[in-house]
């Protein structure tokens, strides 16, 4: 028994002796965390904490964004993200809602014009990336056409909105995908803006871009077409693809003057004007009143408004050319033009405040400009020159006369851009052009810096003429007059203005009654060419919805 006894006391001290030791054990924690790296070969992430140890855990890639993204979220709902998945490096430690990506939410959910799909669709942690945020929560309608747009620069998208292009070439190409592998990449110098550095160095309307800085020409460097930072050698043939040359640009901050070419041509007693319009920039609605004085001037009995390429802009610029246009009856009683119709909630505020949604023949700035109705021509018939690269303000233009008068549409069907968006900064109107979300002196500084340079060009509204009829079920304006193509056959193109080009010698047609001909070019074996609808950010939202670029200020968050 005592035996028994003294191992029973002899195992109590040694449970004692090891709970001791238990208990005494320095035990070691993580700390917090500190950073964060990715590694694509593996698809994980290495963190390290503060306490010096670190932790591998596996990423989700996200292969549905350009370029891939790859995320982790811990148990205490710590994400960590990488913007590029196919790099190493540092990646982002996120404890909260992304203010970015909230502010998208706050911005959508009150303006886009389908704001009650978005109100569901609230930011999480995970939501670090503002951009994939904004595109994830678009209507699907939206998403197919590619209209609503989110920038991280919006000083530049204000700016080209007025015209005004940064390191820029002077010269809109047409970049086209020479096969089909959709790899290699041709430009075709579509115009030239006079007095540009591309003028300067001698590039012309027809001549083709084959490689730049030596580089054959892909989705990875075609930005370069539209811009660069530093002088650029352009290789380039003629119209017809031959006597290569290289050609040095230095890129300038230019004024892009939509007005690019008018003239006044003299026919069989007519006496036809004939305006070439790159743009809708309410910026130069001083040229277009100086060029149809001119008309007016000169007695001209007919009108042909050359849109081919112009992919849009602002609803105020498209009134006003509008207002040059329309017969001056309609003008001097300033007749509706359009109607924007937007969401339930953004209707209501106009309702409630007596704000007016439609736009009108002869209402202009007139602190800036001159009144239309001095240089209006007072015709009641106009050609319109559009093609699939005519959209937005250029079909909104085309579509809205025809209730004042005869619209003759030469070309091709258009690109069926029927909306409207306005732009949407978190704190800043800057003077009124743009609808803020929240107060500015409700914000930190630290939030301000961190919201300052994001804007949003989303989807609110859409157009219709003065009778509320608009042209969703054709997506695109149809011709009256169809004629084939010729844009991708640079062989053929004459310079702007030429009476010989295809689709102005077909408005010659029938404004003179003589028949329509154009002058016989070289036939010539070409590669059959696709449009790469690769565009400079600029042109890609102005082609995808009329711009209001005066809207009525919403009242912003409490």
């Amino acid at each position: 028994m005592k035996k028994l006894v003294a191992l029973f006391s002899i195992l109590a001290t040694l449970m004692i002796v090891v709970s001791s030791c238990e208990t005494k054990d320095p035990i070691v924690e993580k700390g917090t965390l500190q950073s964060a790296t990715y590694n694509p070969a593996t698809k994980s992430f290495t963190l390290t904490y503060s306490s010096g140890q670190t932790e591998t855990v596996n990423a989700v890639v996200d292969d549905k964004t350009d370029p891939p993204t790859a995320t982790a979220t811990l148990k205490d709902g710590t994400v960590i993200y990488t913007g590029d998945a196919t790099v190493a490096g540092a990646a982002t430690i996120a404890k909260e809602i992304n203010i970015v990506s909230q502010f998208v939410y706050d911005g959508m959910s009150l303006y886009y014009f389908w704001a009650d799909e978005v109100k569901n669709k609230k930011p999480i942690v995970a939501d670090v990336n503002p951009e994939n945020y904004f595109y994830k929560i678009l209507n699907s309608t939206d998403t197919q056409h590619g209209w609503s747009w989110i920038t991280d620069d919006i000083n530049s998208l204000l700016s080209g909105f007025s015209g005004e292009a940064t390191d820029a070439f002077g010269f809109q190409p047409f970049p086209l995908y020479t096969d089909d592998t959709y790899t290699t990449i041709v430009g075709f110098i579509r115009y030239v803006y006079p007095d540009s550095p591309a003028d300067k160095a001698g590039l012309k309307r027809g001549e083709v871009i084959t490689k730049i800085n030596g580089q054959t020409i892909t989705t990875n460097n075609y930005t370069l077409l539209y811009g660069a930072n530093a002088e650029t050698t352009f290789t380039v043939t003629d119209q017809y693809f031959k006597n290569p040359k290289n050609v040095k640009v230095m890129p300038a901050n230019i004024n892009t003057d939509p007005v690019l070419y008018s003239n006044v041509y003299e026919m069989d007693g007519k006496k036809i004007g004939y305006l070439f319009y790159t743009n809708f920039y309410e910026n130069y609605n001083a040229s277009l009143y100086r060029v149809f004085s001119e008309f007016k001037t000169a007695g001209v009995t007919d009108l042909v408004l050359d849109l081919r390429y112009n992919p849009g802009g602002g609803i105020s610029a498209a009134t006003y050319l509008a207002s040059l246009i329309a017969p001056e009856s309609n003008v001097r009683n300033k007749d509706v033009f359009t109607v924007m119709s937007y969401n339930s909630y953004v209707n209501g505020i106009f309702d409630k405040n007596k704000w007016d949604r439609r736009d009108y023949l002869g209402d202009y700035n007139n602190a800036k400009y001159q009144d239309p109705l001095n240089a209006n021509l007072n015709l009641n018939k106009v050609y319109v020159i559009a093609t699939g690269s005519s959209a937005s303000a250029s079909e909104l233009i085309t579509f809205c006369l025809e209730p004042f008068m005869q619209v003759e549409h030469i070309g091709e069907k258009t690109a069926g851009k029927y909306t409207a968006s306005w732009t949407i900064h978190a704190y800043d109107d800057f003077e009124n052009r743009v609808q803020p979300i929240y107060v500015e002196s409700k914000l930190t500084d630290s939030e301000k810096d961190k919201l300052k340079n994001w804007g949003m060009q989303p989807i609110v509204g859409r157009y219709t003429d003065k009778n509320n009829n608009d042209f969703i079920a054709t997506n695109g304006l149809v011709p009256d007059y169809a004629i084939n193509t010729q844009e991708y056959n640079t062989a053929t193109w004459k310079p702007i203005g030429d009476v010989n080009d295809y689709l102005f010698a077909k408005a010659i047609s029938l404004i003179t009654g003589k028949p329509y001909q154009t002058t016989a070019t070289r036939n010539l074996m070409i590669p059959e060419y696709k449009d790469a609808e690769l565009y400079s950010t600029i042109e890609s939202v102005s082609r995808q919805a009329v711009i209001i670029d005066d809207p009525k200020l919403l009242p912003p968050l409490k």
